[in-house]
């Protein structure tokens, strides 16, 4: 299940920064006064559409071009009682469809996220914002908060929320860095389970190294956990960033004890293994 590929990235220094470009097509002012959370018929229409053509097309592309696999789809069935108030998915980032590898995954759930501003900017802007990208705002506290509102409208009407705790994007990093704490106090006072879904790698074979050097995907849908309720908001939050900490890097096949076991949470302390 653990596989370091060969390809020759350059990965950031800091383990958050982003290591793509976007190009840049749009402004998009994130404000006080943008919609952050998109609503109405012509939206609903539009997520209906999306769901179509990921169902017909896009479901069965990203098999075809990334081998997904996925596994441990029973844990959404075994739980089905304590996920219909809503959930928050998290996982690792490591390519650009992986949100829709999540998405097959969870079917036919469709989900909000928040999303690098940036990518707004870009050739898929219109997409992700039909996928459900609620843009984080860097500009003003006034505008943090209406994103804040937005988030909190989402879990409050029981649907699912995905985050990516690692922060960016890193192609195909076999290592799960570290997580940041929001989704964890989003997962805490909303009382919302949070289920751990990790992608991880393995070399293609036969026919499929003609076209791509690029790994094949495997995704795994891990146990919900809950909060610690006994604890103080603070404590169940660190608590709980901990423990999905150590199980998504179980689930990607590290163990503590092997040299890329990580048990530092700290963002700056992080060192990059490839």
């Amino acid at each position: 299940m653990y596989y370091r590929h060969n390809i020759n990235y350059q990965y950031p220094d800091q383990c958050d920064e982003h290591m793509i470009t976007v190009k840049h097509l749009r402004d998009v002012s994130v404000d006080k006064d943008y919609p952050y959370l998109q609503k109405g018929f012509w939206f609903k229409c539009k997520r209906v559409f999306l769901w179509v053509v990921l169902r017909v097309l896009m479901f069965w592309l990203i098999r075809i071009t990334h081998g997904l696999r996925i596994y441990g789809r029973e844990n959404l069935k075994k739980h089905k009682e304590m996920l219909k108030d809503g959930a928050i998915t998290i996982s690792n980032h490591v390519f650009m469809w992986d949100f829709i590898c999540v998405m097959k995954a969870v079917r036919p759930r469709l989900m909000f996220f928040p999303a690098w501003k940036i990518n707004l900017e870009g050739p898929n802007g219109p997409l992700i914002r039909m996928a459900g990208g609620i843009p984080i705002p860097t500009d003003s506290f006034s505008a943090m908060k209406q994103f804040k509102g937005a988030m909190e409208e989402v879990l409050e009407s029981k649907t699912w929320m995905h985050f990516f705790p690692e922060g960016s994007m890193w192609f195909y990093y076999p290592d799960i860095r570290p997580l940041k704490k929001a989704v964890f106090q989003y997962a805490v006072k909303y009382d919302r389970p949070i289920i751990p879904i990790v992608m991880t790698f393995r070399p293609r074979k036969g026919i499929t190294k003609w076209f791509t050097k690029k790994p094949q995907v495997d995704l795994h849908i891990g146990e919900p956990m809950t909060h610690d309720k006994q604890l103080s908001p603070i404590d169940a939050t660190r608590d709980m960033q901990q423990r999905a900490y150590h199980v998504m890097q179980v689930m990607a096949g590290i163990n503590p004890g092997d040299p890329t076991y990580n048990t530092d949470l700290s963002l700056a302390n992080y060192q990059k293994t490839m």
